[in-house]
């Protein structure tokens, strides 16, 4: 804030006040009471100014609360329900996927033997059934894909998604596997069991959606409310002619002051 004061002091002493003092100081005394009120008057017009990084800081940390530091109360309420709502979905559908994911692989433990599996692999390699690391080699070998030796995630994708798993679902028509046959005869508890997993999948990318909506609106809000502060102090440049208390010679008076604020 830059001020030019303006001072006057009292009749009887205003020539030698004119020699003594520069130009640009000039004024009159004022009484007590009247410096005391105008002191107020002045605290009274004065407005702080907010600070973007603040406003930045607060929103990015809680959406909506460097609104509220702006006082921009549609805003904060806007932020905050989109904050609220993008975790209440993330927890559903995160909830809403697991529930799923167990689901299916209860099924598949129930209607896929991995027993059956290695048995269609033995007949179709002519290797011993009681050697599963050879049965395991001609798998690899002769297959674009291999059983995983836990039940992983990648071991519940692959028994749903390629056929070479099919004779292992407890409805497919191992015999006519064993002759070649492969995707005309799909098992119905594979197709079900793959829809299911779809379903899951689904739920988690919606969850991870909400996640990344709650993220952008974190860094929207924080740059929301950086811009409105820049913008409210702009708006607060402005040019004011009043009367301000000073001392002069040890005794009160009052000044004309010219505030530039910004």
């Amino acid at each position: 804030m830059w001020s030019t004061v303006v001072l006057a002091q009292t009749p009887s002493r205003w020539q030698d006040f004119m020699v003594q003092t520069p130009h640009y100081q000039f004024a009159w005394v004022a009484p007590q009471d009247t410096v005391e009120e105008t002191d107020e008057a002045y605290e009274d017009e004065y407005v702080d100014l907010k600070s973007p990084k603040k406003a930045f800081v607060l929103s990015a940390l809680i959406p909506g609360s460097g609104q509220i530091y702006n006082q921009s109360w549609l805003k904060a309420g806007a932020f905050l329900a989109i904050e609220a709502a993008s975790w209440i979905f993330y927890s559903h559908y995160t909830q809403k996927g697991q529930d799923i994911d167990a689901e299916f692989k209860a099924y598949a433990d129930a209607h896929w033997s991995e027993n059956e599996y290695w048995d269609y692999i033995a007949r179709r390699s002519g290797q011993d059934r009681s050697d599963l690391e050879a049965l395991r080699t001609w798998e690899k070998n002769n297959y674009s894909h291999s059983l995983h030796r836990v039940k992983d995630q990648q071991y519940y994708e692959m028994i749903g998604k390629y056929d070479q798993f099919n004779a292992g679902w407890d409805d497919s028509e191992v015999g006519l596997w064993d002759n070649g046959f492969s995707t005309a005869l799909r098992s119905q508890n594979r197709l079900a069991y793959d829809d299911r997993r779809d379903d899951s999948n689904r739920a988690f990318k919606n969850a991870t959606s909400m996640a990344t909506i709650a993220i952008i609106n974190h860094l929207v809000s924080g740059f929301d409310a950086a811009w409105s502060s820049h913008r409210f102090n702009q708006s607060q440049l402005e040019a004011s002619l009043h009367l301000t208390p000073r001392y002069w010679d040890h005794r009160s008076c009052t000044a004309l002051t010219l505030d530039l604020r910004w």
